[in-house]
């Protein structure tokens, strides 16, 4: 973000943020290749070091226009023949499955080719053990692409292929048998069979014509298959997720909205000062990307609480418990809905209740239903409540979905 920080078309609002996430994120990483390169020659490095690039994903159809149905850059548009791949990043089919891969090593791999090689990203480790000498582990399911790399004549054996490959990505399955593709995506049990060398933008399904060859690819996808073991985060906080944020789109969860310009404050001059009351009781929080419940009462209107929905979802009601240190006389609150572009868990039907003990609240609540908007909110109770621990409950959101969020939550005085 820093290299266009003074650029008008950064600043300037009509430029939509897609495209500029997009130009920070180009220029980010040709600017880090560039700097690895050029320290590996700084180094003396540049003729023993092997460097891949290469993608992680196929490519998103950014910029789509009347003129540009797969978008402005068209990645997944064959660059020579015109030739289009279905889908895109996140699918299975070709265009989520096709990736730029390419490798450099000075004086060792002749530049300028290009292979047909069919292959896929668990075969750089056996190409790296190959090239140490090193045992591939057995669990391994790669294969050295070195022979491909440095040819044949220099590796002394020809190169190896798989009988088939196997990608199995949330509700989607695929396997690639030579020329033929398998692909089974959502629910449905029907799986679809492709001929790539005649139908590389998997326009035909020929499931029907070729049972035999469809039930050789479903027979390894089911072999393949592992069930899921569940993971753990040594990481809560994932902090380092959090700076891949700040790097890609100038904000973290947390400090989004520190720097910019228009967001909204409790602004009622009734409000009980932050430092008379704090969070005793929330059902949820989630803590993965810093939504923490404590947020609502820190008075900085940047922060923002959610409930859970990572790893398991949380839904209605949900509730926060507010300790106000001592009895009060309470005579409403004001609701600061979250101050970033989304709407996700912002307040509708809220209850509140008020009571002299934490885990006892047996009075009639108070009720209202919140509005769609940024600015801040205020309920007034119908008449003034005493006591020292307030319950909020969050029987609906404003987009009918199951979380709460918040900003900040205020309660009014009436002493």
């Amino acid at each position: 973000w820093k290299l266009y920080e003074g650029e008008k078309w950064m600043a300037d609002p009509k430029v939509s943020k897609e495209a500029k996430n997009y130009a920070v994120m180009v220029s980010m990483i040709d600017r880090q290749l560039g700097q690895v390169l050029d320290l590996l020659k700084k180094l003396g490095l540049e003729d023993d070091t092997i460097v891949f690039f290469t993608g992680d994903n196929g490519g998103q159809d950014r910029f789509r226009t009347k003129n540009h149905p797969r978008g402005y850059f068209g990645p997944n548009l064959d660059p020579k023949t015109g030739i289009e791949f279905r889908g895109g990043k996140g699918s299975l089919y070709e265009g989520g499955l096709r990736i730029p891969f390419l490798v450099r090593w000075p004086g060792r791999i002749k530049p300028g080719r290009v292979s047909d090689l069919i292959f896929y990203q668990p075969d750089v480790l056996p190409t790296l053990t190959e090239l140490c000498g090193a045992r591939t582990p057995d669990e391994v399911d790669g294969l050295s692409i070195l022979p491909t790399l440095l040819g044949e004549k220099e590796t002394g054996r020809k190169q190896q292929t798989h009988e088939m490959l196997y990608w199995e990505y949330g509700n989607q399955v695929a396997v690639r048998h030579g020329s033929w593709k398998a692909v089974k995506t959502g629910k449905a049990p029907q799986w679809s069979l492709y001929d790539l060398a005649k139908d590389p933008s998997e326009t035909t399904d020929l499931s029907s014509t070729k049972p035999g060859q469809l039930a050789r690819m479903q027979a390894f996808a089911k072999e393949e298959h592992e069930p899921v073991r569940p993971g753990v985060f040594h990481d809560p906080l994932r902090a380092r997720h959090q700076r891949d944020r700040q790097a890609k789109f100038g904000f973290s969860s947390v400090s989004s909205l520190a720097k910019l310009k228009g967001y909204h404050r409790l602004d009622h001059p009734g409000l009980l000062p932050s430092d008379e009351m704090k969070l005793v009781f929330a059902s949820s929080q989630n803590l993965g990307n810093d939504k923490r419940a404590r947020y609502v009462a820190d008075r900085k209107p940047e922060t923002i609480w959610h409930t859970q929905f990572n790893p398991s979802l949380e839904k209605h009601p949900h509730e926060l418990v507010l300790d106000l240190k001592k009895n009060r006389k309470v005579g409403g609150v004001q609701y600061l809905a979250r101050q970033d572009p989304g709407w996700n868990g912002t307040f509708a039907k809220t209850e509140f209740c008020l009571s002299g003990k934490r885990d006892v609240f047996d009075g009639k609540p108070m009720a209202t239903i919140f509005k769609k908007r940024k600015t801040p909110q205020t309920f007034r109770f119908p008449k003034t409540l005493e006591g020292r621990f307030l319950r909020i409950r969050i029987l609906s959101e404003v987009t009918g979905k199951p979380w709460a969020s918040a900003a900040e939550i205020g309660v009014l005085i009436d002493e």
